[in-house]
């Protein structure tokens, strides 16, 4: 079998040379200013996965991005280069409890793990071929190198461990704010224990420039309950843990009711080591109709009321398929936003259709309330907010 590999050094190098789009230096400390006190003038934008190729859209087209592989350090590089401030990455453990960067809970998809076990390079479009979970890879998984996006070949990357990208940021001197997605505590507590341990080339400590993205149906529907879970210490460590608490419909059936899941929303928000809160909105309506809608005109009295507010953060899913869908959780294909609609087991609403692939939905809902966008199409973010006067990246610039 004929394997291409592609040299991500060398597109990068040629992104790099051939690209106008290297930003100022940004100032980690100024971002995180910018998350506890939001502005109308300024809307984050943070590469989901870094800035990475996909089989369709934006990211597939330009040479030097097509074949950057998600979840990689080329990825975060990228990022950087194109003066996008935040890379959201996901992490998981793999199976002797190494930190590692990964969204799938399967290997197949992103990697040559078929390699370990002499078995076919698995197709996730016909779901065949070897496609084994993270915990039951019988091999070293920092060994395998990932695949390019459009499943044509492999990169000369390397799987990806949080040491790698951590260190990375420090050796290649990129000023930016990495959002860990994590939704295991076992992970998350790891984490937290390599994230002490790093700096940025300027020397600020890896705590200030590190997010943990977690959702509260995995840490709890309260913050005394996620404090309980032992990720940090809260009395000796609230002050250096950064928390962005992810709010989805299924948060509602959790908390007990609409009330009492505003409530609760409330309690996280008003944590220090809180700096931002994402609310995955899929519709609304002044009257309330959907779900999230109580938090979202919560958000907007405070936003309209106070002079500074935390930062409102929302997830825009861009189709990365060839058939213009998701990859689904195990790696296959597919899955869209149809499958994703939440209805409650005890009448308390229901989600009917999903608006959060279109951008100008997400910048314009309840007269602009979200100030950071997560997105896998980041480029054209940047271009949209910048003409809409939402990109003063001044604020966030040395």
């Amino acid at each position: 079998m004929r394997i291409r590999v592609t040299s991500v050094a060398a597109m990068l190098l040629t992104m790099i040379v051939g690209t106008q789009a290297q930003a100022q230096t940004y100032n980690t400390d100024k971002i995180g200013d910018l998350l506890k006190s939001s502005r109308r003038d300024m809307t984050m934008v943070c590469a989901h996965r870094g800035l990475h190729g996909t089989a369709v859209g934006t990211n597939s087209h330009a040479d030097w991005l097509r074949h950057v592989p998600e979840n990689s350090v080329a990825a975060i590089e990228a990022a950087v280069s194109q003066g996008i401030e935040c890379s959201e990455i996901d992490i998981r453990l793999d199976r002797i409890g190494n930190v590692v960067v990964l969204h799938d809970s399967n290997l197949g998809r992103t990697t040559n793990a078929y390699t370990a076990v002499h078995e076919q390079p698995y197709d996730p479009y016909s779901n065949r071929g070897y496609n084994p979970s993270l915990g039951s890879f019988p091999g070293d998984d920092w060994r395998l190198m990932l695949r390019r996006p459009d499943l044509s070949g492999y990169t000369n990357t390397r799987f990806t461990r949080l040491h790698d990208i951590l260190s990375a940021v420090r050796d290649k001197r990129l000023a930016t704010i990495l959002l860990l997605d994590v939704k295991d505590i076992a992970a998350a507590k790891a984490a937290w224990n390599i994230v002490k341990g790093y700096r940025n080339a300027w020397g600020t400590p890896a705590e200030r420039w590190v997010y943990f993205k977690m959702p509260v149906s995995s840490i709890g529907n309260t913050p005394a309950s996620f404090e309980q879970k032992g990720i940090f210490n809260p009395g000796t460590e609230s002050g250096r843990f950064r928390l962005i608490p992810v709010f989805g419909a299924d948060f509602i059936d959790a908390s007990g009711g609409p009330a009492n899941s505003l409530a609760n929303w409330r309690a996280y928000y008003d944590k220090d080591y809180v700096y931002a809160t994402e609310v995955r909105l899929k519709q609304y309506d002044v009257h309330l109709s959907y779900p999230l809608n109580n938090i979202m005109n919560s958000y907007y009295a405070l936003r309209t009321t106070r002079a500074h507010v935390k930062v409102l953060g929302a997830y825009q899913p861009v189709p990365e398929t060839r058939y213009h869908s998701y990859f689904a959780a195990d790696g296959h294909c597919c899955t869209d936003p149809r499958f994703w609609l939440w209805r409650s087991r005890h009448g308390w609403g229901q989600e009917t259709f999903d608006n959060r692939e279109n951008l100008n939905w997400i910048t314009s809902v309840v007269s602009g309330s979200f100030t950071y966008v997560i997105t896998d199409d980041p480029i054209t973010a940047v271009s949209n907010l910048r003409g809409q006067g939402r990109r003063n990246t001044s604020v966030i610039s040395n």
